[in-house]
């Protein structure tokens, strides 16, 4: 791993030619339409109201559809930077359900 100072200088260099500022934009907008395409498409599903955006490692929001909610349960839709791909994980509503 190179020292911090280093990386940052490499992070402006690469935040000067704006291309990885013009795919993350690229990337958000993408999530985003497909957040509203579950909210609108799904009857009686539940969307998060907001995208968690990551630390570049991964970005995710909640889908809930009915059936799911019952069981107290949520899909994440996850997508992984390193890698590029989209996953869909299934998690509890909270740590106690994520327990069991």
């Amino acid at each position: 791993m190179i020292p911090f100072h280093e990386a940052m200088d490499e992070y402006r260099s690469q935040m000067e030619h704006g291309v990885i500022r013009q795919a993350y934009r690229g990337l958000m907008e993408y999530i985003r339409d497909l957040r509203v395409h579950f909210e609108t498409t799904v009857p009686g599903s539940f969307v998060s109201g907001s995208i968690y955006p990551g630390y570049m490692d991964m970005t995710y929001f909640s889908f809930t559809p009915e059936s799911l909610h019952r069981r107290k349960l949520k899909i994440a839709v996850v997508f992984l930077h390193e890698t590029g791909r989209f996953e869909a994980w299934l998690a509890g509503m909270n740590k106690r359900i994520q327990a069991e």
